[in-house]
């Protein structure tokens, strides 16, 4: 099989990320597929940019934010609250990103695993940005479609700034933004 077609295989197999429901909803009320929160991700990524404190070759947190979520199309979206199952999260996502990503030719392959796993790890400036904006954008996803009230699971603010808490290392400006975006969810009923 020729690269041409094994890379025509890896995109035939990323359609998949469209199915996989995630936690967060939309405004028409539905379900955020894990494709969705990828590409939000992405533009808010560039948008967002100039509230880092490092140079950020921007291409590449593109890339890594496009990238997080392919692990989900075998493992499933796993709820940041969900601390049972997220203790073993990596390792599910890691061998879904195995099974997707070896359609690619062997050094595309092994680019993108590893980019994926330098995402995961943070381990670039450009890595820790992408960490948060993934973190960023469902709390603001949360608070726009979200009806008042809405708290069936009793989420308390401090357990969504203690899962949020390694923003504060990495940006003082958008700390500041998630304790008003927890703030705002607070007063509209959201956490608790």
């Amino acid at each position: 099989m020729s690269d041409l077609n094994q890379t025509v295989d890896f995109i035939k197999e990323i359609e998949k990320l469209k199915s996989v429901t995630r936690f967060n909803r939309t405004l028409d009320g539905r379900f955020e597929n894990s494709a969705e929160h990828s590409w939000q991700g992405a533009i808010a990524a560039m948008v967002l940019q100039d509230y880092y404190p490092e140079k950020l070759n921007m291409e590449k947190v593109m890339f890594l934010l496009l990238i997080h979520d392919l692990g989900e199309i075998y493992a499933g979206d796993t709820w940041v609250f969900d601390d049972e199952k997220k203790l073993h999260a990596h390792d599910r996502e890691l061998a879904s990103i195995e099974k997707t990503m070896s359609l690619l030719p062997e050094a595309t392959y092994v680019n993108m695993k590893n980019s994926w796993l330098e995402f995961e790890k943070g381990q670039s400036p450009e890595a820790r940005y992408a960490r948060v904006i993934d973190a960023l954008v469902p709390l603001i996803n949360h608070l726009e479609v979200s009806e008042v009230n809405y708290n069936p699971d009793h989420i308390r603010s401090e357990m969504v700034l203690e899962k949020k808490k390694f923003i504060k290392s990495e940006s003082e400006e958008l700390w500041k933004l998630t304790e008003e975006l927890v703030q705002e969810s607070v007063e509209k009923g959201l956490y608790s």
